[in-house]
C-alpha cells in the first residue's frame, strides 16, 4: 500500500496521508482541492478530504503514486 502525503485544509494544517488505489474523483474549489475515497461517510455520502495542494498538484503525487514514480 502506497501512501501520498497532503496539506489538510484545516486550521492547524497537518498533514494526512491518502491511499491513491481508494481515490475516486478529485475536485478544485477556490482554497481546497476534494480528494473523494471509497468509503462512504457516516450518513452514506461521499467521504473526502480537502487539501492545500492544488488540483494539478493532487493529481500529479496521485497518478505518481500509482505508476511507482514516488
Amino acid at each position: 500500500m502506497r501512501l501520498v502525503p497532503f496539506h489538510y485544509a484545516g486550521t492547524n494544517d497537518p498533514i494526512v496521508y491518502i491511499n491513491p488505489e481508494h481515490v475516486v474523483a478529485v475536485r478544485a474549489f477556490t482554497s481546497s482541492t476534494h480528494i473523494y475515497v471509497s468509503v462512504l461517510g457516516k450518513d452514506a455520502s461521499p467521504s473526502y478530504y480537502p487539501v492545500r495542494e492544488t488540483l494539478e498538484e493532487a493529481v500529479l503525487l496521485l497518478t505518481a503514486s500509482l505508476s511507482g514514480a514516488c
